[in-house]
């Protein structure tokens, strides 16, 4: 049988031509003429989201941006939705803790009618009364859904640790909090916290780049500009401790750890993320050969860092056997210690170089791809040479770098650990880990 051929290292990425423009209001705009499909990706981004709600109204932005697909200008909700249909896409909201992304995919002839209805979307939503209560009820019965997954549990411990009394803290709004929010609560929100300095339009794929400009201008250039974005990076701290949240007869314990990271500003974020990869954030990674493939204590362990603007941690996350709570702690340490002891073999991270680089150019293919590419260096300040050096940079980090990279960020000592399971069996195992809250 012939040897296997081993696999190229990935050709560099770079992103497509772009053209850029910011209006007097200070709306930004990026148009990416991109691919073969007569389709175009539209995104209106606003960066206003959880760290803009006041005290006492959590859920507002989740609210809010609900709110505006209940109709804009003189179309109502329905009309609305007919009209984005007729361009062929459908309009879709989301709302984080830094942002709102307003979402549409359509045909191309169609893309200046989808900007001049995303324009009026923004800045003449109807915001009617009378939904109020139907969308606020499927708001609680969400959050009622969301308040029994015990990831969600955990992840809530996990925050709160680390942030305190800062926004970012929530997980998920308070039930009380929403349930007290009206009418006056959402328009002005939209009003106050939505405006032109704070928006900024994608569009990618194939269209008319003359006639998109034009549609652009006319539907955005008479949007108040509002405030700037809002600049509150937190101040996050861990400690060794465990933070068990009691879910009697769990057949699984769900296990949140970590610490904060460097975030993307930093020279050491992206070579931090290689060795993330190579420990727990990738199916070949070492924590999922030893807990899932070795010990069979779960199916799918993973780690990862989480950012916002100028903030960052890193998580590992599982659900582990309840029986084997302990065991699996112990693995994960374990792990995480081998990595910052001993660097790793060259072919290991070789391994991982290039499914870093692959999966970089592969998430950058579509125009969805990119434009969620361009957010992130957009919100974080990064310039188009992170993307286009990405590549090499992945490339060059040592496995010496990978050890010393764990050994300065990842302190086993200073992880805060959330676990949600079934206290009256893992309370014994778990205890050897730190001093245990409820």
């Amino acid at each position: 049988m012939s040897a296997r051929p081993a696999a190229g290292a990935p050709a560099a990425f770079h992103l497509p031509q772009r053209t850029e423009l910011t209006l007097g209001n200070g709306l930004r705009a990026t148009f990416i003429e991109y691919g073969a499909v007569p389709k175009a990706f539209v995104r209106v981004s606003l960066r206003a989201g959880g760290l803009n709600e006041r005290e006492g109204a959590s859920g507002l932005s989740v609210l809010a941006s609900r709110y505006l697909k209940e109709g804009a200008g003189d179309l109502d909700a329905g009309a609305l939705a007919a009209r984005i249909a007729s361009c062929g896409g459908r309009l879709d909201t989301h709302t984080g803790d830094d942002d709102t992304t307003l979402d549409v995919q359509v045909l191309s002839e169609s893309t200046p009618e989808t900007l001049r209805l995303l324009g009026e979307v923004v800045t003449r939503p109807r915001l009617p009364k009378d939904e109020l209560e139907r969308l606020r009820a499927e708001l609680l019965r969400e959050l009622a859904v969301a308040a029994t997954e015990p990831s969600v549990l955990a992840l809530e411990r996990f925050h709160a640790a680390l942030y305190g009394h800062h926004p970012y803290a929530r997980v998920l709004p308070s039930r009380a909090d929403v349930e007290a929010l009206g009418i006056e609560d959402v328009r002005g929100f939209v009003g106050d916290e939505f405006g032109a300095a704070r928006a900024h339009v994608y569009v990618a794929g194939r269209f008319d780049l003359a006639a998109a400009e034009q549609a652009l201008r006319k539907a955005f250039e008479g949007w108040a500009a509002g405030p700037e974005p809002l600049i509150a990076p937190p101040s996050p701290g861990s400690e060794r401790a465990i933070h068990l949240i009691d879910r009697p007869g769990a057949g699984q314990s769900t296990i949140r750890l970590g610490l904060p990271a460097p975030d993307p500003s930093r020279e050491d974020y992206l070579p931090l993320t290689v060795a993330d990869t190579l420990l727990g954030g990738a199916f070949m990674s070492r924590i999922t050969l030893n807990l899932r493939e070795d010990k069979g204590y779960t199916y799918s362990p993973r780690s990862t860092i989480a950012v916002h603007y100028r903030d960052a941690y890193w998580m590992h996350a599982s659900d582990v056997t309840t029986a084997h709570t302990g065991d699996s702690l112990h693995e994960i340490f374990a792990e995480i210690e081998r990595l910052r002891a001993e660097p790793p073999p060259a072919g290991e991270l070789e391994g991982v170089q290039r499914f870093m680089a692959g999966g970089m150019l592969v998430r950058n293919a579509t125009p969805a791809g990119l434009l969620g590419q361009l957010g992130f260096l957009d919100f974080h300040e990064l310039g188009a040479s992170y993307a286009e050096e990405y590549v090499d940079r992945v490339y060059a980090v040592t496995p010496e770098q990978v050890s010393d990279l764990a050994t300065a960020y990842l302190r086993p000592e200073e992880m805060t650990i959330a676990i949600a399971g079934d206290a009256s069996v893992i309370r014994e195992q778990i205890a050897p880990y730190g001093a245990i809250t409820t």
